[in-house]
């Protein structure tokens, strides 16, 4: 294969119909020119992962009337699907309009487009990654895919408990691991012994032969495990640490309960929403791709062959990207650490206030600044840059900038005394700016009125306020948009659910992808295993309420059980469709914050349960479960790797937690030398417990921050105005605009032709989730974090599928999971080099960036000459 792969995309024909590269006419009515009609370049992109036999043996036995069946099926289907390729939704379109309007090649296409559906995918990232054969008699659950999966999952707990307090935080991902995995399964391959037995006619060997692909996927898959069991670190962190509420209580017992429930539990609420987020064939879950790929790179072998001159191998490639992030991030990482925050506006006046609030990476906003950093770890921090569609971070980014402006009217305005802090904080501020203790007004756990009016108040930046404004109007908007929009999938997998438990109808029953066809050759994981897992986490936690002093009544836990199964299919499905990851947070601090007031411990505890353990992990458990589905690995044996991983892995999550909380020097304050500084988990927290937690959602609606209960009014009208205008626009817009071009006089037709016609046509396809999501992204993150995550998305999730799509398949996802293992590894070696005990570089490179008022973090007033802001001390709401 040579030369460059061009896709025409004229929104008709991708393929490419150039009549000098076919042998036989458009016209010639034998099936085997069908066949004849696909070039190398084109089967390559139908067919990435060399199944192009088994594809074109589809194409040219298929008769039109099935072709145009499923053409015709898979239109309607798809209607209201947000990743669907728009291209082939036009062809598609046009195909149904018979071949006298489609034109040359309507036999060919036609066919191509019904085997996609029905025989491959639609999408090509998922075609890129996950074959569309299986081979049953490949072994998953052997003696060493279990020893490296649990092996690594150790680790990966040490790992990403390790740095769960470090702003932004490096882990080891399921696509990173397996570059650690493969050689260590490829040496178990050749030293083993062939030892085994036979049980039940199938014969179980320490040695089957070569380390295969499923293996290698069920250890990741076993792996990926070990990153979720941080779900109750911030919780442990905010009570235990001297630096917030410092209870000696919170024992390594009480951690260790607390961590297995939590997890326990998480598992068993993904029982249920499997059917929303696993099995539809629209639940895509974009960022588990990588991780695929990467597996294919390191297990199968690649022809060899040239991509738009390209010849390395993804394995090769992998190995040169890995190896030259590992040495290059040392100059970001500690060498030259402004390369990493790199806010070179605010250099030109350090104490130049406007500009390093405007254009700031530290406390700023950072506007303008189209060159943020050259940390590959910061440019992928908002966004997974080259997974997550481009639709999705686009449509957030853009929803970043408007947030960015409100944040500007809240602080010059000085709504709430925001002018006194620094704009974009995640921190809570006592009202003479510094940053707030909250053990001046706890006693015993609960807030003391008499020290609290002493004190002061807790306030919170422009950025924060923002933020927790966002998130509410957020909850009424997916919802509500979700449930209506996409209620055709929603729906049938609430009748499948239910039919499922009343009369046992099997998960890939009636299924029209090869994908879940597939998979139903395979044993499912019945409900009750779920539900069983369920019912023993609750048991303990019940326990652990009663002999712990946490003053948590027992019907907390089931209030957030019963929040959860209302909300967390639709933020699962949102998950699932654009490659998001959001949680309940917000919704269950006001619930919180009403039903139990003056209760921090009762508040951390609803929040790491309700909106961690249930939607958090339960969606990660479900996305574990696509990936085994993606590459045909029995559910049940994910099933057992899981829970045996999660018993071990909270022992090794809670000792990782004591070493730090003991070890690490200067932890969760701003200096801190290897950024563990905890402005990403523990201060955020800290900050929603004292204003949910301490003083009660009453408080907070109705005396310190009575904007926020208009919020989910917001929402609610937001959502109502899209499903509105969504529903409706098509149809009656085009009158309306022909009717005002008969009205209006032609001038003042053509300006509203330029400006407000696209303006509502662009509302047509919105997604009002992702703007909110975007606005609500921010404090302690800024457009530092996002601008360049948002160039990475256009030129490798825009640009490159559309003009080197082959290119694009093969390379893509491997580029993207090699320069995050670099970073990790690196990261970790840097650490216990020469940030376990700090030893300090102090030089212009490495100080320039908190050298001015960026890095301070001051307000744009200063103190009244009484020494603090707001209300008179006695007189605090």
């Amino acid at each position: 294969m040579s030369g460059t792969v061009e896709i025409i995309d004229d929104g008709v024909e991708p393929y490419s119909s150039d009549p000098e590269k076919h042998p036989k006419s458009a016209g010639e009515d034998t099936h085997e020119a069908w066949g004849d009609q696909i070039t190398h370049e084109m089967l390559e992109i139908l067919a990435p992962n060399g199944e192009g036999e088994y594809i074109l043996d589809i194409i040219n036995n298929m008769t039109e009337e099935e072709a145009y069946a499923i053409i015709d099926e898979s239109v309607k289907f798809h209607a209201d699907d947000w990743n669907f390729p728009s291209e082939m939704r036009e062809r598609m379109v046009r195909l149904l309009q018979g071949r006298k309007l489609y034109g040359d090649f309507y036999d060919r296409d036609l066919r191509i487009d019904a085997t996609m559906m029905r025989y491959s995918s639609p999408y090509p990232g998922v075609r890129a990654v996950a074959e569309p054969l299986d081979n049953v008699d490949v072994p998953i659950e052997t003696f060493r895919a279990y020893f490296l999966g649990i092996g690594w999952a150790v680790i990966g707990t040490f790992m990403a408990t390790f740095f769960n307090s470090r702003f932004p935080s490096i882990t080891l991902g399921g696509s990173v691991i397996q570059i650690l995995l493969f050689p260590c399964g490829k040496f178990l391959a050749l030293v083993l012994p062939d030892w085994g037995f036979t049980a039940f006619g199938t014969r179980h060997s320490l040695n089957p032969g070569g380390w295969t692909f499923k293996e290698q996927m069920f250890a990741t898959i076993t792996y990926n495990i070990a990153i979720y069991t941080t779900n109750s670190y911030g919780m442990i962190l905010v009570q235990k640490s001297d630096v917030f509420y410092g209870e000696k209580f919170v024992t390594f017992g009480y951690q260790l309960m607390l961590t297995l429930f939590v997890q326990l539990m998480g598992m068993g609420f993904a029982g249920y929403l499997r059917r929303f987020s696993v099995y539809p064939v629209k639940a895509l879950w974009p960022t588990i791709l990588p991780t695929i790929a990467m597996n294919r790179a390191l297990t199968r072998p690649e022809p060899k062959e040239n991509i738009n001159g390209w010849t390395i191998s993804r394995y090769r490639f992998f190995y040169v990207c890995a190896g030259s992030m590992f040495f290059y991030y040392w100059l970001p990482g500690y060498l030259f650490t402004a390369m990493s925050t790199f806010n070179w506006m605010t250099w030109i006046s350090p104490k130049n206030v406007p500009l390093a609030i405007l254009t700031g990476s530290e406390s700023g906003l950072g506007l303008f600044n189209p060159v943020t950093t050259f940390d590959w770890n910061v440019a992928t921090s908002s966004y997974a840059a080259l997974a997550q569609p481009f639709f999705a971070t686009c449509t957030m980014y853009f929803g970043s900038i408007l947030g960015a402006f409100i944040i500007l009217g809240i602080f010059y305005s000085n709504m709430y005394n925001t002018a006194y802090l620094p704009i974009n904080s995640s921190s809570a501020f006592a009202n003479d700016a510094t940053t707030y203790n909250v053990q001046k007004v706890v006693v015993n756990n609960k807030l003391d009125e008499t020290l609290y009016q002493a004190y002061s108040p807790p306030f919170y930046s422009a950025g924060y306020i923002l933020t927790v404004g966002a998130n509410f109007v957020f909850y009424p908007v997916y919802f509500l948009y979700i449930m209506v929009n996409q209620w055709k999938t929603v729906g049938t997998a609430y009748v499948d659910f239910y039919k499922g438990l009343r009369y046992g109808k099997k998960n890939y029953e009636g299924a029209m992808d090869v994908h879940s066809r597939l998979m139903s050759k395979y044993k499912e994981v019945p409900d009750w295993w779920f539900l069983l897992i369920l019912v023993c986490a609750i048991v303990v936690s019940i326990i652990w309420t009663k002999i712990y002093p946490v003053d948590t009544p027992v019907w907390l836990v089931f209030l957030m059980i019963g929040i959860n199964l209302v909300f967390a299919v639709p933020l699962s499905f949102l998950s699932a469709t654009t490659g998001t990851n959001l949680g309940l947070g917000a919704l269950i601090q006001v619930i919180t914050g009403f039903v139990l007031p003056n209760n921090p411990n009762a508040f951390l505890f609803a929040q790491t349960l309700g909106s961690w353990a249930l939607a958090g992990y339960g969606d990660n458990y479900v996305q574990d479960q696509k990936m085994a589905h993606y590459c045909k690995i029995a559910p049940r044996a994910v099933f057992r790797s899981q829970i045996g991983t999660i018993i071990i892995t909270c022992f090794v999550a809670v000792g990782t937690q004591d070493f730090i909380l003991t070890n690490v020097k200067g932890l969760c304050t701003a200096d801190q030398p290897s950024r563990f500084t905890c402005a990403n988990d523990g201060f955020p927290l800290y900050a929603s417990s004292l204003m949910w937690g301490l003083l009660g959602s009453d408080r907070m609606f109705n005396s310190l921050y009575p904007l926020f209960k208009w919020c989910f009014l917001i929402g609610f009208g937001i959502s109502l105005i899209f499903l509105v205008g969504q529903g409706y626009g098509p149809k009656y817009l085009p009158g309306v605009k022909e009717n005002l071009r008969l009205k209006l006089r032609p001038r003042t037709f053509e300006i509203l032709d330029r400006t407000l016609f696209p303006f509502i046509a662009s509302l047509l396809w919105l997604n009002p989730i992702l703007v909110i999501q975007g606005v609500q992204h921010w404090a302690p993150s800024n457009l530092s974090y996002k601008t360049p995550g948002m160039i990475l998305s256009f030129v490798f999730m825009y640009w490159l599928p559309r003009h080197r799509l082959a290119w694009w398949e093969k390379y893509n996802y491997v580029l993207s999971a090699a320069l995050t293992a670099g970073v990790a590894v690196s990261g970790l070696v840097m650490f216990f080099a020469i940030g376990y005990n700090p030893i300090s570089l102090k030089w212009w490179g490495n100080t320039v960036s908190g050298a001015g008022v960026d890095g301070a973090g001051k307000g744009i007033w200063a103190l009244p000459t009484r020494g603090y802001f707001g209300p008179e001390k006695g007189s605090f709401p």
